[in-house]
C-alpha cells in the first residue's frame, strides 16, 4: 500500500484516498498534520469471500466495522486504513498521526506482547477512539497483562499534545486505566458509533418512532455464551412471531449461520447454535429459519438501512444496538457484562441488565423495558460529541464539519 511520505503531488496520489483526504494533503499553510487510520477498513466487498476470512478481516465481529466506519467518517482528512499489525516503518512512512480504533482491548483475554514491541518502535504521534476495559462485571477490575499496560503507555507517551490523546468508553474504563497510573492520558467520549447520524434531535426522532412492535430484528448473540440462551431463545421467538430478522455479528458460526451458510456448516457447530437459537427445532428447521430470518453485514450503511424497516431492535450486542438507533428506531440493549453495560450508561443507550430478564423477553415487554428520555439522550449526545471534536482538536485532528455542528446544536 502506498504511503504519504512516498507521494508528492496530486496525480501520484494513491486512488483510495479521499477528496476530502486529497484537500487536506495539500493546504497551502504547511502546518497541517496529515493522518491514517490504524485497524480495520470500514467496508468489506464481501459477494465471492469465504466467511472465514471475512469473519478474520472483521476482527471475528461485524460490531468492530461500525465504529471504524464512524472513525473514518469523522477524520475526512484521513489518508488511508492500515492494518494494526503493519510493521512499523511503514506506520512511520503513513503519516504524521496513527489514529487507533479502540475496542474492548483491556481485558484478561487480549495479548498485546507483539502491538506493544512495534508500537515502540514508532516515530510518529498515536490517538486511540474508543478503547475499553472488558470484565465480567463492573465490580470486578480485569488483571492486564503487563504487555497490555505496556502497549497503553506506548501510545500515551505519543501524544500530539500536552492532554489526553487516549478516548475511552467510560468511567469504567478510567478506573482500570488509574490502577495502572495511566488514566491522565484518557478522556471520556463513549464509541463515536453514537454520532453517525447528524441529527442533533434524534432521540426525539426515536421517541417518534415508539409504536407497538410489529416487527422485531434481533441483534444475535454468540452461541457459547450458555448462560444468556434462555434469553436469546425468547428473542429468536420474537424474530419468529414477528416475522422479523436475526442479524449475526460475533463469532464464525454465528456469521456463516446468518450468512445462509447453514447447510455447509459442520453438524456440530449448527446443532450448537441450534440449541442456544431455537432448542426446540430440528435441524432442517432449524436450517430454513435461519435462511428465512438470518442476515449479516459488512457495510454499515446497508445495516443501517436494514434496521429502518423494523419496530424495534434487540439483543446482547452493544454495537448492533446503537446501529438501530443511529436509523431512528426503539432499540434495547441486554447489558451483560462490563463493556456492554459501561457504553450503555456513557452514551444513555436504553438497557436491561441480562439477570433481570433472565427467563426471557415478551413482544409486549419491550418498550417497557426500554425506558428511554429522548431529550436526557440528545443532551448527553451533544455533551459527549463536543467533548470528542474538541478532544480531537487538541491532538491536531480535524473533526468533519457536520460533526462538530451536531456538537454544537
Amino acid at each position: 500500500m502506498s504511503s504519504i511520505s512516498q507521494v508528492r503531488s496530486r496525480s501520484s496520489l494513491p486512488p483510495n484516498i479521499s477528496a476530502d483526504a486529497r484537500r487536506g494533503i495539500f493546504r497551502g499553510s504547511g502546518t497541517m498534520k496529515t493522518s491514517f487510520v490504524i485497524g480495520l477498513r470500514p467496508r468489506l466487498d464481501t459477494a465471492f469471500m469465504p466467511t472465514e476470512k471475512l469473519s478474520t478481516m472483521a476482527g471475528q465481529n461485524t460490531g468492530n466495522l461500525v465504529y471504524a466506519h464512524a472513525i473514518c467518517r469523522q477524520l475526512p482528512d484521513h489518508a488511508l486504513v492500515l492494518d494494526i499489525g503493519a510493521p512499523p516503518e511503514q506506520m512511520n512512512r503513513a503519516g504524521h498521526i496513527g489514529v487507533i480504533q479502540g475496542a474492548n482491548q483491556l481485558g484478561a483475554h487480549f495479548s498485546h506482547h507483539g502491538q506493544a514491541g512495534r508500537f515502540g518502535q514508532l516515530d510518529i504521534k498515536l490517538v486511540a477512539i474508543g478503547l475499553g476495559a472488558q470484565s465480567v462485571s463492573q465490580d470486578v477490575l480485569p488483571k492486564l497483562p503487563s504487555s497490555a499496560v505496556d502497549w497503553v503507555r506506548r501510545i500515551a507517551e505519543r501524544a500530539p499534545g500536552a492532554g489526553p490523546n487516549i478516548a475511552v468508553r467510560g468511567e469504567f474504563t478510567v478506573k482500570v486505566l488509574e490502577h495502572y497510573g495511566l488514566a491522565d492520558r484518557a478522556e471520556i467520549v463513549g464509541c463515536p458509533s453514537l454520532f453517525l447520524n447528524p441529527n442533533p434531535r434524534l432521540g426525539w426522532e426515536i421517541a417518534r418512532n415508539q409504536r407497538a412492535p410489529r416487527r422485531v430484528a434481533v441483534a444475535a448473540g454468540h452461541a457459547s455464551w450458555h448462560h444468556l440462551a434462555s434469553i436469546e431463545a425468547s428473542l429468536a421467538r420474537l424474530v419468529t412471531q414477528t416475522r422479523g430478522s436475526y442479524i449475526g455479528q460475533h463469532g464464525v458460526n454465528m456469521i456463516a449461520l446468518t450468512r445462509g451458510d447453514a447447510a455447509q456448516m459442520a453438524v456440530e457447530d449448527l446443532r450448537s447454535c441450534r440449541d442456544y437459537i431455537c432448542p426446540s427445532m430440528d435441524i432442517s428447521d432449524f436450517i430454513s429459519w435461519s435462511r428465512r430470518y438470518g442476515n449479516v453485514f459488512f457495510d454499515v450503511s446497508a445495516w443501517i438501512e436494514h434496521c429502518r424497516r423494523f419496530d424495534f431492535v434487540v439483543g446482547t450486542r452493544i454495537h448492533g444496538i446503537v446501529v438501530a438507533l443511529q436509523a431512528g428506531v426503539p432499540a434495547l440493549c441486554i447489558a451483560h457484562d462490563s463493556r456492554t453495560l459501561e457504553l450503555c450508561q456513557t452514551m444513555k443507550v436504553p438497557h436491561v441488565r441480562a439477570e433481570d430478564v433472565n427467563d426471557g423477553i415478551a413482544c409486549d415487554d419491550l418498550h417497557a423495558l426500554a425506558d428511554f428520555d429522548p431529550d436526557e439522550f440528545d443532551e448527553n449526545r451533544r455533551n459527549l460529541c463536543r467533548r470528542y471534536t474538541a478532544f480531537l482538536r487538541n491532538n491536531s485532528l480535524n473533526p468533519a464539519t457536520w460533526l462538530e455542528k451536531l456538537g454544537n446544536a
